[in-house]
């Protein structure tokens, strides 16, 4: 009897150490000396590189006794609807006038009877012609557009044009006058127009605002991309917006890749479809932010053609098309005009990958450049500071965990109306490598934890085996 409570007592010794083994949260951050019970800390995109879950599931605040702490990560900015808007649009009367055009010619323009003349190019679009000398020529030094008989104002012009190689971007100046002498300038622009096989991508609008009746003409002078050009239409937009939209901050990074080394495309659009050239580049995230918004950043590469953009989240998975169109990037006098980021949800993909027309490979360097909406960390702390955000092992069900975190923040704070003081992060001496790295080591500790268990349950089984023994033996004399 007295071996069996001994093999009893090594499993009790064991379950013990068992506990005291059991994975230890690793501090990363500290946070700055307050004395307050609800404490809120930004966070930035660089703090997913210690989680491994997007959720931050993994993640546990600590007191000085390493007693855990209720939080709640919320979005910096809350998401406002898209507003509605009203548009009225107009097609406006437009002359190319020649460079030494008098104010007289200028108003002879505009009460001299004209012809209208329908565009073949694009229907519904009108030009104003006449037989005056200031229309003869084939590059005017600026157009004149009458606003006299508009019954509303202009928040915008929309300028259309047959693009060719040599205007795919205009620079233009837009001005205004009310007696054909005096000019008051209403800024500049650049206008982008491309078109690569099936995909296009146009940019047309000059942003103004011009209250109705203030000026009865405006001249759009063309500073770049005037050779040959066509114009076929502009229009007045007047843009009535019924809510407004709160800026969401945006925190930005950008990622370097490497060449990738399938330099063929992933893309497929049937199964009957080949293998095509092109110029790869693939890109490998070392952190998990949920990202929001990609873009294409070529820097001070010249580039206006196809695109794709691809993720994953592993290796072994197939590539997940997010874009593919036309992609741009000039420089238009001394402004770069770029295509605009692209919206994601909350993607938190490893693997990333570009590909671009097969003649880029070259010449182009691409980078890509990430964004997400910052994050807002929400604790309720005790009298027990320092208190440190730490990373565990033990990460639970994400949902369930989250849900749960959250149920019993919300429920400790429901009748409080705290008002939040805030503090920052600061850096522990840990390393988001490092601490991958102790996550991939061997635990030693454990490894002898389960060899001594292993060794005291044969252990017991033997004395076990040695008591049932004896017991038939002495059953056996009684009898």
């Amino acid at each position: 009897m007295n071996n069996s409570f001994a093999g009893m007592a090594v499993i009790v010794c064991c379950g013990t150490s068992a506990i005291a083994l059991a994975s230890t949260p690793t501090p990363v951050f500290q946070l700055s000396e307050t004395h307050d019970v609800f404490i809120q800390v930004p966070l930035t995109h660089e703090f997913y590189r210690y989680s491994e879950h997007g959720d931050l599931r993994d993640v546990v605040v600590l007191d000085a006794e390493k007693n855990q702490l209720p939080y709640r990560v919320l979005p910096v900015a809350t998401p406002v609807a898209k507003p509605e808007q009203t548009v009225t649009t107009t097609a406006l009367s437009f002359s190319p006038v020649a460079v030494d055009a008098t104010p007289e010619t200028l108003r002879q323009l505009h009460t001299t009877q004209v012809t209208v003349l329908t565009n073949t190019l694009q229907e519904n679009t009108v030009q104003i012609a006449t037989s005056t000398e200031p229309l003869s020529i084939k590059m005017p030094e600026f157009y004149l557009l009458d606003i006299s008989q508009l019954d509303h104002d202009v928040s915008s012009l929309l300028i259309d044009w047959d693009a060719q190689a040599n205007n795919q971007y205009l620079q233009v100046e837009l001005e205004a006058t009310s007696d054909l002498q005096r000019w008051v300038s209403l800024g500049n622009a650049t206008l982008v127009q491309i078109s690569q096989q099936d995909y296009s991508v146009k940019r047309n609008r000059i942003g103004a605002s011009i209250p109705q009746k203030t000026y009865e003409f405006l001249r759009l002078r063309i500073v770049r991309g005037a050779d040959n050009l066509h114009l076929t239409g502009i229009t007045a937009e007047q843009k009535i917006t019924t809510q407004t939209v709160a800026t969401e901050p945006n925190d930005t990074w950008v990622l370097a890749g490497v060449l990738a080394k399938t330099q063929t495309g992933v893309y497929f659009s049937n199964e009957h479809s080949k293998a095509y050239p092109v110029s790869a580049w693939e890109f490998t995230r070392n952190e998990a932010t949920p990202v929001g918004t990609i873009a294409i950043d070529l820097g001070s590469d010249t580039y206006g053609d196809t695109a794709r953009i691809f993720s994953r989240a592993a290796e072994n998975k197939d590539w997940q098309l997010l874009y593919q169109g036309v992609w741009f990037n000039a420089q238009v006098g001394t402004q770069w005009q770029k295509s605009d980021q692209l919206n994601v949800s909350a993607n938190r993909d490893k693997y990333w990958r570009i590909e671009l027309n097969e003649s880029a490979k070259n010449n182009i360097k691409p980078r890509l450049q990430f964004g997400w909406h910052p994050a807002m960390l929400q604790i309720i702390a005790n009298d027990k500071p320092p208190f440190t955000l730490a990373i565990t092992a033990d990460a639970n069900d994400g949902d369930i965990h989250n849900n749960n975190r959250n149920r019993i923040f919300n429920q400790l704070i429901a009748t409080a109306q705290p008002t939040w003081a805030n503090a920052i992060l600061l850096p522990l001496s840990v390393t988001p490598e490092s601490l991958a790295s102790a996550s991939n080591q061997i635990d030693w500790k454990q490894v002898v934890f389960w060899l001594a268990l292993v060794l005291a349950v044969a252990v017991l089984l033997l004395f076990s085996l040695r008591l049932f023994k004896q017991l038939n033996v002495d059953g056996s004399k009684n009898e």
